[in-house]
């Protein structure tokens, strides 16, 4: 058994690894929070039609590529985008009961499934046409079908072999920032267009609702565009895209069995398997089932709903101060084409569906 000066100088050491740990980490976070807080303040303020998610991410890539990333930010940067988004897709879960998506209407939720679906699988179809790489195919064929940056981090851990590479052997955190850069903005393009599409094609608040809901990237970008139309469409929309987020975890896991079967042939011990859903969807489907099942207060909800958003926000700084900009014009070419192809897909889809059966 050990001695009581032997555990007395294991946690001194492990102290010391966790205060040298966040003293590396700290001032980069906040320089990233405070970042996050200006761009929320724009948004709520000056431009409200213009996702808080994309002023980030700009802001995190203009830093990047005019060299403007302090050192001593780099390592906070690093870790705001990687820890901070995968804990706001966890309290993502408390936005969601399993009770309000079975109001939707088997109709809508069709158009939901067909439309992830038909995204998802199209855009993985087109990544070759394309010539992106597999890596990227995959990252922005989930942020598009699914929920924008919050997928792309979940199908980022799951690609990932163990050493931060995915099985092409391409780097995954840059092959995601830049993901997250293409998701958002052609998500705010959507979001942009969505309710001026939808007044001239004579649509109804419920049925942009279910457009806007199933076909907009982001949660705060379906938010925004639901509200411009009216407050039917803004709760119609809300729901339909939380009911696209519960889609994420059956995406993730296959994904995961995919790169295990890739992965079959290679030697014993050369690769680590990642987990086949990854610790933080566990938690987001934690979450939902809290909410699904206990008496949750509004008040609860709104609050973590709003901690949520800066998480992501502040996450989504880090996130874009991994892209060069001038590197991504140069050889983002295929995840730009791709990008665009794939949203075009998600609004016709969504669009087809919903003067079919909603």
């Amino acid at each position: 058994m050990p001695s009581l000066q032997t555990l007395t100088a294991t946690l001194l050491s492990r102290l010391a690894r966790l205060w040298r740990r966040t003293a590396e980490i700290l001032p980069g976070a906040a320089l990233a929070l405070i970042i996050a807080i200006a761009a929320h303040r724009i948004i709520a303020e000056l431009t409200p039609v213009v996702s808080g998610l994309l002023v980030a991410v700009i802001a995190g890539i203009a830093l990047r590529s005019l060299g403007w990333v302090p050192w001593w930010a780099e390592d906070g940067f690093g870790w705001a985008g990687k820890k901070l988004l995968r804990a706001g897709i966890v309290l993502l879960g408390l936005q969601l009961a399993l009770g309000d998506l079975w109001g939707l209407g088997w109709e809508v939720l069709v158009i939901v499934v067909i439309t992830v679906a038909v995204t998802f699988f199209g855009m993985l179809g087109m990544g070759r046409l394309f010539g992106a790489s597999r890596g990227t195919t995959m990252l922005l064929a989930t942020g598009t079908a699914i929920c924008g940056a919050s997928a792309v981090a979940a199908a980022a851990a799951a690609i990932d072999r163990g050493d931060g590479r995915d099985d092409d052997g391409a780097p995954v955190q840059s092959a995601a920032a830049a993901a997250v850069a293409v998701v958002t903005l052609y998500g705010t393009a959507a979001m942009l267009a969505l309710p001026a599409l939808g007044g001239l094609l004579g649509l109804g608040q419920q049925q942009m609702g279910v457009w806007i809901g199933a076909s907009v990237h982001e949660v705060g970008q379906v938010v925004a565009a639901g509200g411009v139309v009216g407050a039917v469409a803004l709760a119609t929309a809300t729901l339909v895209k939380l009911a696209r987020v519960v889609l994420l975890a059956p995406v993730v896991a296959g994904i995961s069995l995919a790169g295990r079967r890739r992965r079959t042939a290679e030697p014993a011990g050369v690769r680590k398997s990642p987990p086949l859903i990854p610790l933080f969807v566990l938690g987001f489907l934690a979450m939902m089932i809290l909410r699904s099942v206990t008496d949750v207060s509004e008040s609860t909800v709104d609050f973590t709903a709003d901690v949520t958003t800066m998480l992501l926000t502040t996450a989504m700084v880090g996130v874009g101060a991994a892209v060069d900009l001038r590197r991504l014009l140069r050889q983002g070419g295929p995840a730009l084409l791709l990008g665009a192809a794939g949203t075009v897909l998600a609004i016709g889809t969504g669009l087809l569906g919903v003067l079919l059966l909603g």
